[in-house]
C-alpha cells in the first residue's frame, strides 16, 4: 500500500516539474550577439542597478532563451500564460511540489522520474486505482509522500523537538537535522528534554548559526 502511494506521489511530483525541467535547463553560454542584446534590451536600465549575481542570472536566462527554437519559445510563452491564469491555491500547490523536488537528492529525483515512466505504462484501471488510494489520504499524508525517507525523518524529528519553526527557517532547519548523526540526534533529544518548550527554539537557532564541526562539538559537550 505505502509503496503504491509513493509511486503516485512521485508521479504527481515529477509531472508538475517536467515542463520546468525542460524549459529551464541552462543552455551553453552564447557569445555576445544581436539576438542576445535584443533579448536583454527591455531590461537594460534595470540591469544597471542589479547586484552582479542577479545580472549574471538574467544574462544566463537570456542566453537560454535565444538558444530555444521558435517552437520551444512559443511553448514557454504558453506555459507562462497558463501559470498566470492559475488560481492562487493551484500556484501554491505547485510551488510546494517544486520546493519538495528541490530538497530531493539526485538519486531520489531519478527514482521519481523512473516511477513516473513506470506509472505511465500501467493499464488505465490500475492507474485509476492507485490515484484513488492516494486521493483518499489526508492532505498531511499526501504531503509527506512528496519527500524522500531522509526528509520525512527530518520532518518528524522537527515536529518532535521544536514546537514551532518559522517558514523562512524551515528548509535550513530540516537540512541541519538531516545532517546530524544518530549520536548527535540522541544528544539533542537529551538536551531539549531538559528544557521547557519555550526555550527549545533558542537551541535550534544556535545550532543553525554553527558550522557542522562546531555543531558536533556543541552536541558532544551536552551532558
Amino acid at each position: 500500500m505505502k509503496h503504491a502511494i509513493r509511486v503516485v506521489a512521485s508521479i504527481l511530483l515529477a509531472s508538475s516539474l517536467a515542463t520546468h525541467a525542460q524549459t529551464t535547463t541552462p543552455a551553453t553560454p552564447t557569445a555576445d550577439s544581436p539576438e542576445l542584446r535584443a533579448a536583454l534590451a527591455p531590461f537594460k536600465t534595470m540591469m544597471e542597478g542589479l547586484p552582479a549575481p542577479l545580472r549574471e542570472r538574467l544574462l544566463q536566462q537570456a542566453r537560454s532563451w535565444i538558444a530555444l527554437s521558435p517552437e520551444q519559445q512559443a511553448a514557454l510563452r504558453a506555459n507562462l500564460m497558463a501559470w498566470d491564469n492559475k488560481a492562487p491555491q493551484d500556484k501554491l500547490r505547485l510551488r510546494e511540489r517544486f520546493e519538495a523536488w528541490e530538497q530531493l537528492d539526485a538519486a531520489s529525483q531519478a527514482a521519481a522520474l523512473a516511477a513516473a515512466e513506470h506509472y505511465a505504462l500501467m493499464p488505465l484501471e490500475q492507474r485509476q486505482a492507485l490515484r484513488q488510494r492516494f486521493d483518499e489520504l489526508s492532505p498531511d499524508q499526501r504531503q509527506r509522500f512528496l519527500f524522500d525517507p531522509a526528509n520525512r525523518v527530518a520532518m518528524d524529528l522537527a515536529n518532535e523537538l521544536f514546537p514551532f519553526i518559522p517558514a523562512a527557517e524551515r528548509a535550513d532547519s530540516l537540512a541541519m537535522l538531516r545532517a546530524l548523526s544518530p549520536s548527535e540526534v540522541k544528544a539533542l533529544r537529551a538536551e531539549l528534554g531538559r528544557l521547557p518548550l519555550e526555550r527549545r527554539d533558542a537551541v535550534r537557532q544556535r545550532l543553525l548559526a554553527l558550522d557542522p564541526a562546531a555543531r558536533a562539538e556543541f552536541l558532544q559537550k551536552t551532558p
